[in-house]
């Protein structure tokens, strides 16, 4: 977000185009976790530009330079009225950023947790919402990572997270979330809307 204020592209600097960021998908791999009290720095630069959806590539390191994780993301820029998916102006273009180190586009095809057996049942609440009006992406994942066994969480950690966002989630909107062990440390994820059934996401994560 910070990133976006000093390009000027921010959520508040596009009200008058009624112009708002949505991330469709992410993946993101871990190599080192950072320790508590360690301070770490994000590098990040919009990568790409391609009609209805922008690129942009994360690098986090920690106070030793360590590569701590990354990520490739792709946006879309949605009309805040009307909700719906309208074309990028041309004029972004001048904010992409050339790397030497560029990261692969966010390609990996995503399929859907299977199982009927119910994680977890969340009511979205006004603090799970963004400034477009809709669930946070980050409380989505938290969403995730909530409704697994606790044992997960003290016992294995996370390899790689891949995500890929289908419809909004707004307020007093009752979700369910489903994740299904497919193989060894691979779990795929879904979360639905209760009332209609459609998907607002589909993720899968590796532990070790």
């Amino acid at each position: 977000m910070q990133h976006t204020i000093g390009m000027k592209v921010s959520v508040w600097d596009m009200e008058a185009i009624q112009g708002g960021w949505v991330l469709l998908k992410m993946e993101v791999q871990f190599y080192h976790y950072p320790v508590l009290g360690q301070k770490v720095t994000v590098k990040t630069y919009p990568s790409g530009l391609e009609g209805y959806f922008t690129y942009r590539d994360y690098f986090m390191y920690d106070d030793n330079d360590t590569l701590c994780a990354t990520a490739t993301t792709m946006w879309t820029m949605m009309n805040t009225e009307s909700r719906k998916m309208v074309k990028i102006p041309f004029s972004f273009q001048s904010l992409v950023y050339t790397s030497d180190t560029p990261l692969n586009r966010p390609t990996k095809k995503l399929y859907p947790a299977t199982t009927e057996v119910l994680s977890n049942h969340v009511k979205v609440n006004y603090f799970h919402l963004d400034w477009n009006g809709h669930v946070n992406n980050v409380q989505l994942i938290r969403f995730i990572m909530e409704s697994l066994d606790n044992s997960m969480h003290y016992e294995k950690t996370l390899d790689s997270f891949a995500i890929q966002f289908k419809n909004e989630a707004v307020l007093d909107q009752e979700l369910f979330i489903y994740n299904e062990d497919i193989s060894d440390h691979h779990y795929r994820h879904l979360i639905t809307d209760k009332t209609t059934g459609k998907d607002i996401l589909t993720a899968e994560s590796v532990w070790k």
